[in-house]
């Protein structure tokens, strides 16, 4: 686990609370936000996925073939 980055708290002259960080911690921690991002895009796909398998079992939806499945791509 990395280390928690050094922040700096700065109050503007309207009174305005802001962060300042370094430029390393700003992109690790970019980096690490759209990681994030994509893991919960990826949840949502499988959720959505056995929403839609539980709607086939149940037949309220209709299913694929693996083979016409395989052909659309």
């Amino acid at each position: 686990m990395a280390a928690s980055p050094q922040v700096a708290y700065v109050i503007d002259q309207q009174g305005k609370k802001m962060v300042q960080i370094n430029v390393d911690d700003w992109e690790n921690f970019v980096q690490e936000f759209r990681r994030v991002q994509d893991l919960l895009a990826l949840k949502n796909k499988l959720k959505n996925a056995f929403r839609e398998v539980r709607q086939i079992q149940k037949g309220e939806k209709e299913g694929i073939t693996l083979e016409a499945f395989l052909h659309e791509l």
